[in-house]
C-alpha cells in the first residue's frame, strides 16, 4: 500500500478541489447562457 505524506495529500486535495470547481463552473456556464443578441436592421 501507498503512503502519501501530508504535503502529498494537501496537493491532491487541492487538484481534485480545483477541478470539481472547474467542472461545476463550466457546468453553471453551459446550464445559463446568455440569450444570443438580436440585431435589427432599422434601414
Amino acid at each position: 500500500m501507498v503512503r502519501l505524506t501530508k504535503q502529498e495529500q494537501f496537493v491532491i486535495c487541492v487538484v481534485i478541489g480545483l477541478l470539481l470547481v472547474g467542472w461545476a463552473t463550466r457546468a453553471w456556464r453551459l446550464a445559463h447562457a446568455p440569450a444570443p443578441a438580436v440585431i435589427t436592421n432599422p434601414g
